[in-house]
């Protein structure tokens, strides 16, 4: 009797072990669902800062160089091509997003934000030596370029709290070739036209290496950091031929 009795405790335990085994299987297999699913919820760039390049103007012009002619034209723009005729840009501009910096455009946030990794290039360039080619893509560096600018936003890149997240450069273009110099305001053919909104000229950004978070850009772009006719917001300027800024 004592014998059968003892088969049962032991039973009984061997059961409740069983239970305890398959229960902690169970949670733990839930638990790993519920991680990757967070993971998979989080922003896909958020998460990739570490691929992208820093901000630093050397890396930059490394990773845009091989890749930014196959980007994107900015949402709802009938041609790569707009004339602005605006310093320090010049007249006419051709600009690429990369994915990023499109999906932020094409499908705003409210309150609108860029997504971090969001790369916008400018390819500046006069009528001094012609007009561009029409077309909706440009496919070659076009004769009249005389400069890239470009914007990157970065998460954490900030010299105070509270601050933008912008990195900027301008990349000089002698003879329509750009190999990753970093241009400083001294002679541009702009430098005695006034600032937008300003009673300076452009000798005032005299000497400023254009990198990092330099006047010249902030000056400007500080004005589209609200949404409105003529701004997307987050420092983004709409494009709109002769927009006032």
């Amino acid at each position: 009797m004592r014998s059968s009795s003892r088969r049962v405790r032991g039973l009984a335990v061997c059961i409740i072990a069983i239970g305890a085994m398959l229960f902690a299987t169970t949670a733990r297999s839930r638990a790993e669902a519920i991680d990757t699913d967070s993971i998979d919820a989080e922003p896909f760039y958020d998460g990739q800062q570490e691929s992208m390049p820093g901000p630093d103007a050397r890396q930059l012009w490394e990773y845009i160089s091989t890749r930014y002619k196959s980007w994107n034209n900015f949402p709802n723009m009938p041609s790569r091509f707009v004339r602005v005729s605006e310093n320090p840009h010049g007249d006419w501009i051709a600009v690429y997003a990369n994915d990023p910096a499109y999906q932020s455009i094409a499908y705003p946030s409210k309150p609108f934000q860029m997504k971090y990794g969001s790369i916008i290039v400018k390819e500046n360039y006069s009528l001094t030596n012609g007009n561009p080619v029409g077309g909706s893509q440009l496919l070659s560096v076009p004769v009249a370029l005389t400069s890239l600018t470009v914007m990157y936003k970065v998460k954490g890149y900030q010299r105070v709290a509270g601050e933008e997240e912008w990195f900027w450069v301008m990349y000089n273009c002698p003879g329509g070739q750009c190999k990753g110099q970093v241009a400083t305001i001294s002679n541009q053919p702009f430098m005695s036209e006034q600032i937008p909104q300003s009673k300076d000229t452009f000798s005032f950004f005299q000497g400023e290496v254009v990198t990092g978070k330099p006047w010249i850009c902030i000056e400007c772009h500080q004005r589209a950091n609200l949404e409105n006719a003529y701004s997307a917001g987050d420092y983004v300027w709409k494009l709109l031929p002769f927009a006032p800024k």
